[in-house]
């Protein structure tokens, strides 16, 4: 196969899968968004073409966001299929290296890479400014009239209403209460008819309410202040009409109203606002600071006469205590009480020009987040597909089980990440490297994978962690003795009958001398180079009787063997066999307390090995000797 066709058979096979990721991923970023505005959107009669606006604007701007996520789904979808096919193994042995085969897709990510970082500048920019002033309009719009039975509506402004019922068909209202607050509590008036109807005008600025038999109560506000009673007036009608100022319409306001927000402004927009905010905060800060110096050096000259007065002139030295001192009780409570005010003065001008000061270093930041977000967005797609890429060649799962989970989990690391970071530093926490915590925590490891993937390492293979558990906690492995289907020569019983029989000896031996279950000596685990010579030559015994009772037909004498277990005697000895290492490894306190605590618990389970040992040889010497009658006694 020539490289040119297997590229283009590898860009066909991603390409697909990434279309598939990127609608998903765009459609579960949009059902997030419909939960945050539900409460807008619901209850306001806003037209289909206003609710595709809304969706299509918001579409655009997560566009950046769902496309690496997509690349991350879809990398690993992508060679976990070839490595679930053997394709990924048949294109290594033919010489191609896993770095050759994702070249092709590489320069694909950094051309979608190139193309979201334009996107993010030049199109989301304009829609976002857009989107904010199609989301302000829709939470200034005004409900949809659906007036409820048996409870008070008050979404129209000045005016309380209760229907007792209402026709749904017609649209009659029936025994009904108006509170009318428009032209204050003062002046309120109160409205009640057997029925009623409410339109709205053609312009939809008003409502226009009909009400039949009813009466009103309206209070009468007096001119005099001091009177006591407040004249009110009442009416009784057989029909009434109200006109009532109630803007239905949807207005969209102008998109200039939002070009000040900082997601609103491309990299150049951005990088004007810091320049013109830093001007503006030096320019400030070197004000206030001229201000508390012309402040602080001024000084208090106490008088005999007037109790405190302030020079803006410095004064190089003057002694108040003697000053003090010297003054009346009364002058000197004046002096306390107008010093006291002083502070407490310059403390509040201190705390609001400091508070000027935080809301504008924060707005600085904020833009900053807008201007590192476009390239980290961008090289997140990177990222990635350096992740997703290699891991489904060590995995080699195709599909959306194992892909979708480990991109779930990738996914939530790098928005707690970003997400972090960049709150923050927008806090003035952080420096400016907290927008760029994302990609220092996954590029080690995009590298990690991508090394591990083309060495073909194993560090995803169960095995590997399952020889790493039995090394240091001695993990138990279980025989598997079946019989076999051609048997050449039958085991001798009678040295097997020898055999059972030393090693029935030597396990109560080693059981009754030596000190197994107990701490081991530091000194000569690490420093003596300890070898339990006996348990070896048990476990030699052990498995040379296994290796000739193995070729028995008699099923009761296999499963006996099974019984047998596999004593890991390494353990309890030396770490390793070379001195040198031992020492070294006991000098390294925390290190030679691992491995000091590990060969204990080995310790501990060779103990009871050796009983099952010993029940395993008893067993079997029995049934060689007597038979089945021999395990009943």
């Amino acid at each position: 196969m020539r490289p040119k066709r297997l590229d283009i058979f590898i860009f066909k096979s991603f390409l697909l899968l990434l279309f598939g990721t990127f609608f998903i991923c765009l459609f579960i970023l949009l059902m997030n968004i419909l939960w945050r505005f539900i409460d807008i959107m619901v209850g306001k009669g806003l037209s289909i073409g206003v609710l595709a606006q809304f969706f299509f604007y918001f579409a655009i701007t997560l566009s950046p966001t769902a496309l690496p996520l997509s690349v991350l789904l879809a990398s690993l979808i992508t060679f976990g299929n070839l490595g679930e096919r053997y394709e990924l193994l048949a294109m290594k042995t033919a010489g191609i290296s896993l770095l050759r085969i994702m070249r092709p897709l590489t320069l694909f990510c950094i051309l979608l890479a190139s193309i979201s970082f334009y996107f993010q500048n030049v199109v989301c920019p304009n829609v976002s400014q857009k989107l904010d002033a199609l989301i302000y309009s829709m939470f200034h719009k005004s409900p949809e009239l659906d007036i409820p039975e048996g409870a008070f509506y008050d979404q129209i402004a000045g005016y309380n209403i209760y229907v007792r019922h209402k026709d749904v068909e017609t649209g009659a209202l029936y025994d009904m209460i108006i509170y009318d607050l428009s032209r204050g509590f003062d002046e309120i008036r109160v409205i009640a008819a057997d029925s009623g109807r409410l339109e709205t005008t053609a312009d939809k600025m008003h409502l226009y309410l009909h009400l039949y038999s009813g009466e009103q109560f309206e209070n009468m506000k007096e001119q005099n202040m001091s009177q006591r009673d407040n004249p009110y007036r009442r009416e009784i009608f057989s029909e009434k009409h109200l006109l009532i100022d109630f803007n239905s319409d949807f207005n969209l306001v102008d998109d200039n109203v939002m070009s000040s927000r900082a997601d609103s402004k491309n990299m150049s927009q951005l990088k004007h606002s810091i320049d013109s905010l830093s001007v503006r905060q030096d320019s400030m800060g070197l004000g206030n600071m001229n201000d508390y110096k012309a402040v602080a050096l001024s000084t208090f000259f106490l008088t005999s006469e007037d109790s405190a007065t302030i020079s803006s002139s410095p004064v190089k030295s003057i002694n108040v205590d003697s000053v003090f001192k010297s003054a009346s009780r009364s002058q000197q409570l004046a002096y306390h009480n107008k010093m006291k005010e002083y502070v407490s003065g310059q403390k509040n001008d201190l705390l609001f020009k400091g508070n000027a000061m935080a809301v504008g270093d924060q707005a600085i930041r904020g833009h900053w987040v807008q201007w590192m977000k476009k390239i980290t967005l961008s090289l997140s797609m990177l990222l990635f597909f350096f992740i997703g890429a290699p891991l489904g060649a060590i995995i080699r799962k195709g599909g959306l089980g194992v892909p979708a989970i480990v991109s779930v989990f990738t996914y939530i690391l790098y928005y707690i990440t970003s997400a972090s970071g960049e709150k923050m530093f927008a806090a003035g926490e952080w420096s400016i490297l907290g927008c760029w915590l994302s990609t220092i925590i996954l590029l080690p490891f995009c590298i990690f994978f991508t090394i591990s993937a083309n060495r073909d390492s194993s560090v995803f293979q169960m095995d590997v962690y399952k020889e790493f558990f039995r090394f240091w906690f001695g993990s138990r492995i279980k025989r598997n003795i079946v019989p076999k289907d051609v048997v050449i020569e039958d085991p001798d019983r009678e040295r097997c009958l020898s055999l059972t029989e030393g090693i029935l000896s030597l396990s109560s031996s080693i059981s009754a001398e030596d000190s197994l279950g107990r701490l081991p000596g530091y000194s000569s685990l690490f420093f003596k180079n300890r070898r339990n010579d006996r348990l070896h030559l048990l476990s030699d015994e052990i498995e040379r009787l296994v290796e000739e009772m193995a070729n028995s037909r008699d099923m009761i004498e296999l499963d006996i063997l099974n019984g047998f277990p596999i004593l890991q005697v390494d353990g309890i000895d030396s770490p390793f066999s070379k001195s040198n290492f031992n020492k070294v490894v006991g000098i390294l306190l925390p290190l030679g307390l691992l491995f000091w605590i590990r060969s204990w618990l080995f310790s501990l389970k060779l103990r009871k090995q050796l009983v099952n040992v010993s029940v395993a040889a008893d067993k079997l010497k029995s049934y060689i000797e007597f038979g089945k009658e021999g395990l009943k006694s």
